[in-house]
């Protein structure tokens, strides 16, 4: 047999396997672009949550120290546990004595861990805008 008989043949071996290659590999991109996505739209869904979280500890918990209602103090206590789940784990020293100083009504101590934590999460909201841009 001669190189001029197995060309065609050749020709047609190489259209069936790019026509099941090309598919296959398109597909593998465009799972691995897919993949990207979701996680990139999980990751801004948890920090605009955290954002959330975070606001609502500082408006709750600061609300409490400067007017202690009960109301505002189930609200408080509601937020400090749930700053929590977001804090980086250095802070939750900090939490947990907010939180003995609400539930004894010792503002003082409490308006100064508090002052602590509003600096250090907005260290924390900035940076993540600044990811953001």
């Amino acid at each position: 047999m001669d190189w001029k008989d197995l060309a065609p043949w050749i020709a047609i071996a190489i259209t069936l396997s790019l026509s099941i290659l090309v598919p296959l590999f398109t597909q593998i991109a465009n799972n691995a672009h897919q993949m990207k996505m979701q996680k990139e739209k999980l990751d801004y869904e948890r920090a605009q949550e955290k954002e959330k979280v975070y606001k609502a500890f500082l408006l709750n918990v600061g609300g409490a120290i400067a007017h202690a209602t009960g109301e505002a103090l189930i609200e408080a206590g509601a937020s400090v546990y749930q700053i929590y789940l977001y804090a980086p784990t250095e802070w939750w020293e900090d939490l947990d004595a907010l939180a003995t100083y609400i539930r004894k009504y010792e503002w003082t101590k409490a308006e100064e861990i508090m002052q602590k934590l509003g600096k250090l999460i907005s260290e924390e909201l900035n940076k993540n805008k600044e990811k953001e841009n």
